[in-house]
């Protein structure tokens, strides 16, 4: 997994966005912790936290956020948004990988948006075992994970995010994984490419057959079509994109 760090950095450096609009983008997740996640949750843990908007916006709702972030540009970007929002005593940041990050800390709720699926199966299974580890006696955990009927059908699908900014989708059907190269049009030679692990819903119950987790949802997520430039929010499974796969710790 030695492309991680190279293309998270490298993605966050390419992508500018809007700070004010990406917080506001977060009700879509801040409502699946009001539909999938009991009252009493206190203590969440983020995986993967990206610029940080999801551990901001859900701090700013009371609760105490845990992230953990490989990329250093993302880190920084996160100190600064909690600052800003006021929230710096809701959030601890740690800078680092989560496949050896050492926590004492125990969490009502672990997520883990839109990334799962880096590693081989192998070490999926090694990640699960230490959410597991994390996560309180009854707590919760949400996990987007790609499916790979979408992503083998728009492999080849090239566009364009902004001026100079490209992505191109492509699929291995061999490991069933997303292929996800970024490029500026007039640095052609500084691609960055990141691959994830898809899996079925039945694909992942064997993945964690010897973890005792309970899955309780299987949330179809959304769709884009490229040749309408359409995104639908709800589709079946069968079209999805991504699922929010649900489990609970008995």
């Amino acid at each position: 997994m030695e492309w991680v760090r190279e293309f998270y950095e490298k993605q966050y450096s390419l992508w500018e966005v809007n700070d004010t609009e990406a917080l506001g983008y977060q009700q879509e997740l801040l409502n699946k912790l009001k539909k999938y996640v009991p009252s009493s949750c206190e203590k969440i843990l983020e995986l993967g936290s990206g610029r940080g908007y999801f551990a901001v916006a859900a701090a700013k709702l009371g609760y105490e956020v845990t992230v953990i972030e490989l990329a250093e540009n993302a880190v920084q970007t996160i100190h600064q948004l909690a600052k800003r929002e006021g929230v710096q005593s809701k959030i601890t940041i740690i800078h680092g990988d989560f496949y050896e990050a050492e926590l004492t800390e125990r969490y009502d709720l672990i997520c883990y948006w839109d990334g799962f699926g880096i590693g081989d199966d192998q070490e999926q299974q090694v990640l699960l075992k230490r959410i597991y580890h994390w996560l309180k006696p009854g707590g919760t955990v949400l996990i987007d994970i790609y499916t790979p009927w979408y992503w083998a059908k728009v492999s080849g699908k090239t566009m364009q995010i902004e001026k100079g900014l490209f992505r191109k989708y492509e699929f291995d059907a061999i490991n069933c994984r997303m292929i996800d190269s970024w490029w500026k049009e007039d640095k052609k030679t500084e691609k960055v490419t990141q691959s994830l692990r898809c899996y079925s819903p039945a694909d992942l119950e064997l993945l964690m057959s010897d973890i005792p987790f309970n899955v309780t949802h299987c949330e179809p997520g959304g769709e884009m079509n490229y040749e309408q430039g359409e995104y639908r929010e709800s589709v079946s499974l069968d079209r999805a994109m991504s699922y929010l796969a649900v489990f609970r710790k008995e």
